[in-house]
């Protein structure tokens, strides 16, 4: 075999070789598992709270005030007042080196519960995304966040 044609082939193996050690780093480092306030579920009871609403306050007082949280907040997709419905859009409340992380996303949902309006259902749904598929749950923070917010702002006093 010619010189030319052992180094050429050496030279080739060397340069696979060394590129096989190369590892390519995305500029988003992927995470192993979803934030610890991710909560797995399909259960509703676990991720909806209901608030009593204040004796007095008026339907158009309570959701001006539930609305204005919201909107202070986040940005708000859905609102009807004559339905007392709010909904955010989702969003990806997780930042990872000044990029906003995909994979987890989550959205609040406000809805006034019977004809009188006496009690709000909050619900913070939350979504982590493994592969092509979406585990179903909630935020457990956010969840405990809203609640603490609304009930200061609507809820009947103790």
């Amino acid at each position: 075999m010619p010189l030319h044609r052992t180094v050429s082939t050496a030279a080739v193996c060397l340069g696979l070789a060394a590129c096989s050690s190369v590892r390519l780093r995305s500029p988003i480092t992927p995470a192993a598992a979803p934030p610890a306030t991710f909560v797995m579920t399909t259960s509703d009871t676990r991720t909806t709270r209901v608030i009593d609403v204040r004796d007095g306050l008026s339907k158009s007082a309570a959701f001006r005030a539930v609305s204005d949280f919201l909107s202070q907040k986040y940005a708000v997709d859905v609102s009807d007042s004559h339905a007392g419905f709010l909904m955010t859009p989702w969003q990806a409340p997780i930042i990872r080196e000044g990029v906003p992380d995909l994979r987890y996303r989550t959205r609040v949902i406000t809805r006034f519960i019977g004809d009188d309006w006496k009690q709000l259902s909050v619900r913070v749904e939350a979504n982590w995304q493994r592969g092509d598929e979406w585990d179903v749950g909630y935020d457990s923070q956010m969840l405990e966040d809203a609640v603490v917010e609304l009930r200061t702002r609507i809820g009947k006093k103790s």
